[in-house]
C-alpha cells in the first residue's frame, strides 16, 4: 500500500515549479495526471523526460506506470469525477493501487473534499495533509468591488481600457454573447469554452493580448493567459474553492488588477463603507466620461 500527501498552497505559488523539483531529486520516475489537457501540453513541451504528464484519458490508453503520482488540481476529483467526469476517480483509483507515493496538490481543499479524501484510506497506508496555505491567495485584489448587474455592464462598456479584462460567465450561451456584443463595440475580444484550452493557449503565446476575454470556468484553472487587470464575476459563484480560483488568474505575476462582482468576496478583509464609497467614485467616473462624449459630440456637429 502507499502513501497518500494532500498539498495545499495559494494559486501562483510555484507548484509546478514544486513539481519539476521533485522530480530532479528522486530516482523514481514521476507521472503527473492533469485533468486539464492544455495544462499537460504545456507541461510535456517545458519539463524534461523523466516527468510523464498525461490526461486521465491519456493515461487509461497507455497505462503508464510509476511509483510516484502527482495529480494535479486535486480538487477536481471531487467537483468533476462526481458529476461529468468519472474517468478522473478510475484513474485515481487503478495508480493508487500501484504506486508507492500519491501527491494530490491544489490551492483549494474545502473540508467536504477533504472527508471524501479520508474515505481513502482504504487505498493507503497513511493520509497527510501539508497545508502551506489553504483557500487563500497569495496576490489580492487592490480593490474588490460589489455592484449591481446594471453598474457592471456600464464599468465594461464605458470605461478606460487599461490590460486585459477576465470575464466570467456561468453558461455557454452567455460567453457567446458577451464576446459578441463587446466585439460589437469595438472591444478585441476573444472567449473561450470548454474544450477550447488547448486552442486559446496557442492564441495567447501567438497574439496581442485582446481587451476582454470571456470564459466558463474553463479558465479558472491553470491555464495561462495575458496580464489580467480586471476579473469580472458575471453570476454570484458561491463556492469558496472556484471563486478562488477564478479571483487567482488576476496579477499572477504580482500585477496590481481589480475585481468587480455581484457577491461579497470569500474570507477577504472587506468594508461596506469602503464598497459604497468605490460605487460612488466609479458612478462619477462614468457620468464624467459621459459628459465628456456629449460635449465631444456638440463639437464635431459645430
Amino acid at each position: 500500500m502507499s502513501q497518500l500527501l494532500l498539498l495545499t498552497s495559494p494559486p501562483a505559488s510555484g507548484k509546478t515549479f514544486w513539481i519539476h523539483s521533485l522530480a530532479e531529486v528522486v530516482p523514481e520516475k514521476v507521472l503527473v495526471i492533469s485533468p486539464l489537457r492544455a495544462l499537460a501540453d504545456e507541461c510535456r513541451k517545458n519539463w524534461n523526460e523523466r516527468i510523464n504528464v498525461m490526461t486521465p484519458e491519456e493515461w487509461l490508453v497507455k497505462k503508464s506506470a510509476a511509483e510516484i503520482v502527482i495529480f494535479d488540481e486535486f480538487h477536481l476529483l471531487s467537483y468533476w469525477g462526481n458529476t461529468f467526469r468519472p474517468v478522473l476517480w478510475e484513474v485515481f483509483v487503478s495508480l493508487s493501487l500501484e504506486a508507492k507515493l500519491v501527491i494530490g496538490l491544489t490551492a483549494t481543499l474545502s473540508e467536504l473534499i477533504l472527508e471524501e479524501a479520508q474515505l481513502l484510506n482504504c487505498y493507503f497506508d497513511e493520509i497527510i495533509w501539508a497545508d502551506h496555505g489553504n483557500q487563500t491567495l497569495k496576490w489580492k485584489p487592490q480593490s474588490y468591488v460589489c455592484v449591481s448587474k446594471n453598474l457592471m455592464t456600464r464599468i465594461l462598456f464605458q470605461q478606460d481600457i487599461q490590460g486585459t479584462g477576465l470575464i466570467f460567465c456561468r453558461y455557454r450561451e452567455e460567453v457567446l454573447a458577451w464576446e459578441k456584443r463587446l466585439t460589437s463595440f469595438g472591444f478585441r475580444t476573444w472567449s473561450c469554452l470548454g474544450g477550447e484550452a488547448a486552442e486559446f493557449g496557442k492564441r495567447v503565446s501567438s497574439e496581442a493580448p485582446p481587451d476582454f476575454i470571456v470564459a466558463t470556468t474553463v479558465l479558472s484553472h491553470g491555464v495561462n493567459l495575458p496580464t489580467i487587470t480586471r476579473v469580472f464575476l458575471m453570476y454570484p459563484v458561491g463556492n469558496i474553492d472556484f471563486w478562488i480560483q477564478m479571483i487567482a488568474r488576476g496579477g499572477r505575476r504580482g500585477e496590481v488588477f481589480d475585481v468587480f462582482a455581484l457577491e461579497h468576496p470569500h474570507g477577504l478583509r472587506w468594508s461596506r463603507g469602503k464598497n459604497l464609497m468605490r460605487i460612488l467614485i466609479l458612478e462619477l467616473r462614468l457620468f464624467i466620461s459621459v459628459l465628456l462624449n456629449q460635449l465631444e459630440q456638440c463639437f464635431l456637429k459645430e
